[in-house]
């Protein structure tokens, strides 16, 4: 059995392939049966090692975001209201 590491263009691992022979592809390197391709990247001649970046926040739903613009507006409605009633609480000087 030979086992590939199969790569893409900038060398990162996209798949393994366990093939009954032998191969000569520029996208399949050879590795032993106990490779361990976590966090590996060829680099034309051996492996390295790096450490994968971050994933980026997940962009919200548009459920997500039509919830947050309905909730600010009634804040926002809420607080309205709520400055009409103090502005006229102090015009009859039941505040001050």
């Amino acid at each position: 059995m030979y086992h590939y590491a199969a790569i893409d263009d900038n060398g990162y691992i996209i798949g393994i392939s366990h093939l009954s022979g032998e191969m000569s592809e520029p996208n399949l390197i050879q590795i032993e049966e106990d490779f361990d391709p976590t966090n590996k990247k060829w680099n034309g001649t051996s492996w390295e090692s790096y450490t994968p970046p971050e994933p980026p926040e997940p962009e919200p739903s548009i459920e997500e975001k039509i919830f947050v613009a309905v909730s600010k507006n009634q804040d926002e409605i809420r607080q309205e209201g709520a400055d009409m009633v103090m502005e006229e609480m102090k015009k009859r000087g039941l505040i001050v």
